[in-house]
């Protein structure tokens, strides 16, 4: 599989991640990343234009119905951990490849395209983004493998490995601080958690609270909140 083609499906699978429900501790940011700030209107951007892009290609009527949240957790830890790629990036001294970059977003110009004309720069840069984050790992963590004797090295690999240094170099040395009703920021990944101390005891609170909540539960919500 190539970095491009694995670079759109990342971006869709994050998709899947649940927003649980709290009260906020970044007033006006989902999230802080040493001195990088998402704010929450940036992230309702991500999340609506991830949102559309789930649907490009698929038949009518048979679109996967997301929960909101959902779209907005996942659309964060996109940009969370695009932010960290680019930080450790800098801190080592390494730029992404722009060519590669550009041929990353080639690949999705058709879905780019397809997209509402107001959401199609949102998604090309959070797109680019990810990418730049994404071969910067690749960079790294290839002359980490090399650097260790390692031969014939993949992306995967050396995007692995690019990704256990960016983690092991951040739990150190950046402060990630996560709007509560997101989840929360942990060993590298988002992770849905209550911020609140009220406990689920209805079958459907239940089902909404797991990481992916059943499609009979997200099309029992409101349109206003679930895209699809």
């Amino acid at each position: 599989m190539t970095l491009s083609r694995r670079l759109k499906g990342s971006a869709a699978a994050v998709l899947v991640a649940v927003l649980l429900s709290a009260c906020g501790t970044h007033p006006g940011s989902a999230a802080v990343i040493g001195s990088d700030r998402i704010t929450n209107g940036e992230l309702d951007d991500v999340a609506g234009a991830l949102c559309s892009a789930q649907s490009v290609g698929t038949p009518q009527g048979q679109s996967q119905e997301l929960a909101s949240r959902s779209a907005r957790q996942g659309a964060l830890d996109v940009l969370i951990n695009a932010t960290l790629s680019h930080q450790y990036g800098e801190s080592q001294g390494v730029e992404p490849d722009q060519e590669q970059v550009s041929a990353a977003l080639a690949a999705n110009a058709q879905n780019i395209s397809a997209l509402p004309k107001d959401q199609r720069e949102v998604f090309r840069s959070t797109l680019r983004k990810f990418a730049e984050g994404q071969l910067m790992l690749v960079e790294i963590g290839r002359r980490s493998l090399t650097e260790r004797g390692a031969r014939n090295i993949t992306d995967q690999q050396a995007i692995s490995e690019g990704t256990r240094l960016r983690n092991a170099w951040a739990a150190k040395n950046v402060d990630v601080a996560v709007d509560p009703r997101y989840g929360e920021y942990s060993k590298g990944a988002l992770l849905a958690k209550s911020g609140s101390l009220s406990v689920p005891v209805s079958q459907a609170a239940a089902d909404g609270n797991t990481p992916n909540p059943s499609a009979g539960w997200v099309a029992s919500l409101p349109a206003s909140q679930k895209c699809s």
